[in-house]
């Protein structure tokens, strides 16, 4: 994939964001940061903001947000890069490439729920879950996510309930979103490279 087709994306962010994406060291990491940011403009186009930009993306404890009301969350795992976003309400994306995971981090964090089986796709599930659900709410750190209590497609967490969906992907990966309220009309892009 030629970087240089990404060069008009990079050019679009506010200067701060542009610069931290071009420090990054790893060319996976850049693409994957721009082409996410790519998916962002696309995906508040179809909800109606016809004329946005991403110089309008702002970045807080480096989560981005729009001023304009609308909502958005990015995930990426290897060759996968997930946005999802929401007019109305606060939304979070997480996705996963399915592995096996240390018995070890399974305990930590509190994975294995009604989802537990051999081959970890439960537990690589549920760490999407709650991932998904720290998205939401700005400002948690990753040691949070045991106190994410995961009940069938609901989360709870810090005295607050959020909806769940979750998928299984093509390629082995898994993809969970959260949200303050009840998901529907969903549509999800993907990209591999």
């Amino acid at each position: 994939m030629n970087s240089a087709a990404f060069l008009p994306v990079l050019q679009q962010l506010p200067t701060g964001k542009s610069r931290q994406i071009r420090r990054l060291g790893d060319r996976q990491t850049q693409l994957q940061s721009i082409i996410g940011l790519a998916l962002v403009k696309s995906g508040l186009q179809q909800l109606g903001l016809r004329k946005f930009h991403l110089k309008k993306i702002r970045f807080q404890n480096n989560k981005p947000y729009v001023r304009q009301g609308s909502y958005f969350s990015i995930s990426h795992s290897k060759q996968c890069i997930c946005c999802v976003v929401s007019k109305t309400h606060s939304v979070g994306i997480d996705v996963e490439k399915d592995r096996p995971l240390t018995e070890s981090l399974i305990k930590k964090y509190h994975l294995t729920g009604n989802h537990s089986d051999k081959n970890n796709a439960g537990a690589i599930m549920v760490w999407t879950q709650k991932e998904a659900v720290l998205k939401v709410c700005a400002n948690n750190k990753l040691s949070e996510l045991k106190q994410v209590v995961i009940e069938q497609n609901k989360a709870h967490f810090k005295k607050h309930c959020y909806r769940l969906k979750s998928f299984s992907l093509p390629q082995k990966y898994t993809m969970s979103i959260a949200s303050t309220q009840a998901i529907t009309k969903l549509k999800i892009k993907r990209v591999y490279f």
